[in-house]
């Protein structure tokens, strides 16, 4: 006679599958922030008992910062761990998400700005833990943003160009994102996600009270270790992102005033919104901020600041010479103003009457370069 599993084997069967994913998965997966949290830590106390040692305090710096250590860029191992993807299925997977993204995405046509920028993001690559070559392209868009894709695609917003005061925040900004793709951040995010949707199959089966409960719980436990990790990602990314500007040549510190900036934006946003009384009424709810950050897909630019403030201060050796501004970055941007700038025509009614002069701007497609 076959033997029909019972509840027990079942109530087993789950507690190995939660074991897995919320012990095994996150310390491979979350390698990289576990690793920084740690010789952050440890490297913070060797500084702080050798401080009567000044004169060998920079090579401890690299010395002790293991994963993080500057001098070993492009032989770290970053990215490395429990990972379905391998690079050439990455790549082939960012290929088929940038063709969807292009269908349907204006780039800006003026090759010298396309020639700049992709100059700016081959030389921070150059200088990363990437294993696969960039390409890099500039949306011709208002917004503020810069992107990565799995397997080495870059995309950057003109609006973004416009706002930065200086090319060290441009290139901070866009190392962030080639941090993401040197970690492999995305393929090792589908992994965790992949893994669970495999281990939680067994759940299905099991009926009852005792089942429908036990669904439940991992349902909401599963996202909150993905959102958990996004976070950790977020973090590595900083992280490994000054090290690649710091590599490149750039100041470090560049990148922390465009989070800085961000903050302003956030705290000014959070204003507005405390005037909102059903949000007033949120913010009182008992574990209000333990909740929001557990269900935060990135943590908070506090914390992003004072982790950047951390590794600049105890892991990046100090110099004299950074880059901070160069005349073309100026000149791309003024290229850009000119590109956007009004445009006075006159407008004549349908009777061919001259109404007097009419400013208007120019429509995308009307754009000369």
């Amino acid at each position: 006679m076959k033997h029909l599993p019972s509840f027990n084997d079942y109530a087993r069967l789950v507690i190995c599958t939660t074991v897995v994913l919320f012990c095994a998965l996150p310390v491979r997966a979350s390698d990289g922030q576990a690793s920084s949290d740690a010789n952050v830590v440890e490297h913070a106390s060797t500084s702080t008992a050798s401080k009567s040692q000044a004169a060998a305090g920079t090579e401890e710096k690299t010395k002790n910062s293991g994963k993080y250590d500057v001098d070993r860029i492009g032989q770290r191992d970053i990215g490395k761990g429990v990972n379905l993807y391998s690079l050439q299925k990455e790549r082939a997977l960012g290929e088929a998400m940038a063709a969807a993204i292009d269908r349907r995405t204006k780039f800006v046509a003026d090759p010298d700005i396309n020639d700049y920028v992709n100059r700016l993001g081959q030389k921070i690559a150059r200088n990363s833990d990437a294993e696969v070559p960039f390409i890099i392209k500039v949306i011709d868009s208002p917004d503020l943003n810069v992107f990565s894709l799995p397997g080495g695609f870059l995309y950057v917003d003109k609006g973004l160009i416009m706002e930065v005061d200086s090319e060290a925040e441009l290139a901070g900004l866009m190392a962030h994102e080639i941090a993401h793709v040197a970690a492999r951040h995305a393929s090792r995010s589908a992994t965790r996600r992949y893994a669970w949707n495999m281990l939680s199959i067994p759940l299905i089966y099991l009926g009852g009270p005792a089942g429908f409960g036990i669904k439940q719980v991992a349902g909401i436990g599963a996202p909150l270790t993905f959102k958990k990790f996004d976070r950790d990602a977020e973090i590595e990314a900083d992280l490994l992102g000054i090290e690649y500007q710091y590599a490149a040549g750039y100041d470090p510190q560049a990148f922390l005033e465009a989070l800085e900036k961000l903050q302003s934006k956030e705290n000014q946003g959070r204003a507005r919104m405390a005037k909102v009384p059903v949000f007033n009424f949120l913010t009182k709810v008992p574990l209000h901020g333990q909740i929001a950050r557990a269900y935060a897909n990135y943590p908070s630019t506090e914390e992003r600041i004072h982790r950047v403030q951390t590794e600049i201060s105890t892991l990046l050796p100090s110099r004299n010479d950074y880059i901070l501004d160069t005349g073309e970055f100026q000149e791309v941007k003024a290229k850009l103003a000119w590109a956007d700038r009004p445009i006075l025509r006159r407008h004549r009614s349908g009777g061919g009457v001259t109404d007097g002069p009419t400013l208007r701007k120019r429509l995308p497609q009307e754009l000369q370069y």
